[in-house]
């Protein structure tokens, strides 16, 4: 969540500033900061969990009663998901329904779900397009898992055919939009109309965003049904460089800039990025998962830096700070911007990224305020009844 944050306080700064272009922004950060644009993929981290866990729940319903309770599934998700999200989208709509950038009459979408099927330049709240996806998830992936485990003798091995399907979507798609195919992701910094095109044909989908989900399964099976191997694998030194080169590979994703012009000579390096770095990084980060629940060095720094108690009451927080986080933000860049031009004199020397790790900051403490108080009135109160 915190790298969402990271994410959404420089673009958001950056759009709202007259006096800034987020390409120049982009090429001043250089490599050092070339994190920050790729941290968009900590959406795919949280695909990859959720389908994680899910898969473990599902399986271990399976094994126990012999097939998913489809009512009990359905109604626990939608009392996670929905009523702190209904309860937002109820404050979005009193408080910005008056300005037409809000598209509150889109909210309809929202309520079911469906808001990633409508145009990005149309949709209300549109930083919410995960939770569509999560929920269209939700309601295919425990009958798909069911026909798997009932009609097929290798559910993994299915698996794994449509996750390698998920590459030739997103190549299909992109191969039949020649805006895309042919327009290298620096113009995604430049040209709003190609940006709002490529969000609402590529990104925002869950026929193009499935292959992150189904990693996170994959790695769910493998955990259920082949826990002993894995701890044997991983413990081996052919294991132990495998989850290195994984955590490589990771690395490797989040730091290289393609949203730079560096790379608008590379078209089809720029095609190949966008067809497989998404579904990449999630079977890597899936690794990891795995990794981090064995014994190891690379296990002990994971948990000793993501798994580490001080980001509980964070994890705690995660879904209502991201449902408000947008909104936060907005508020902050707008204050930010407000006292910068009052008195431009004492922040002229201040570079850009100085300026947004002030944004960042009073945004998370923002967000992280909200999010307590929407989570002690509305979502716990709500969990416990799923007890």
């Amino acid at each position: 969540m915190m790298m969402i944050l990271v994410f959404h306080s420089f673009t958001i700064y950056v759009v709202m500033n007259p006096n800034l272009e987020l390409n120049q922004v982009i090429e001043e950060g250089g490599y050092l900061w070339s994190w920050v644009w790729n941290s968009d993929k900590s959406v795919d981290v949280f695909f990859v969990i959720s389908g994680f866990l899910i898969t473990g729940i599902l399986l271990r319903q399976i094994d126990k009663l012999g097939h998913v309770k489809m009512g009990n599934f359905y109604a626990r998700r939608f009392l996670r998901l929905s009523p702190v999200y209904y309860f937002v989208i109820m404050l979005y709509w009193i408080l910005l329904g008056q300005m037409e950038s809000s598209h509150t009459e889109n909210l309809w979408a929202n309520v079911l779900y469906v808001n990633n099927f409508i145009d990005y330049d149309s949709q209300a709240m549109n930083w919410t397009w995960t939770l569509a996806i999560e929920e269209q998830f939700y309601l295919l992936f425990p009958i798909l898992l069911m026909g798997l485990m009932k009609y097929t003798g290798n559910p993994l091995r299915w698996m794994w055919v449509l996750f390698a399907f998920s590459f030739f979507v997103r190549w299909w798609v992109m191969w039949t939009d020649d805006w895309i195919f042919n327009t290298p992701q620096s113009v995604l910094a430049v040209d709003r109309d190609f940006h709002a095109h490529h969000f609402s044909v590529l990104y925002d989908n869950l026929y193009t965003r499935f292959g992150a989900l189904l990693a996170g399964c994959i790695a769910g099976y493998y955990y259920q049904y082949h826990r002993s191997e894995l701890a044997t694998f991983f413990s081996s030194t052919i294991g132990k460089i495998f989850a290195w080169g994984n955590f490589a590979v990771l690395i490797a994703l989040m730091i290289i800039p393609m949203i730079s012009v560096r790379f608008d000579g590379y078209a089809t390096l720029n095609v190949v990025y966008q067809v497989a770095s998404r579904n990449i990084f999630s079977i890597a980060i899936s690794v990891l998962i795995i990794a981090s629940l064995e014994k190891g060095a690379l296990s002990t720094g994971l948990n000793f830096l993501l798994g580490n108690r001080f980001w509980y009451p964070l994890a705690q927080l995660s879904y209502s700070m991201y449902l408000v986080h947008v909104v936060a933000i907005s508020v902050v860049c707008s204050i930010v911007l407000a006292e910068i031009k009052a008195n431009a004199a004492l922040y002229v020397h201040w570079s850009t990224y100085e300026v947004v790790g002030v944004v960042f900051a009073a945004s998370a403490f923002t967000t992280i305020f909200v999010a307590v108080i929407i989570y002690l009135l509305i979502e716990r109160p709500i969990m416990n009844l799923r007890r």
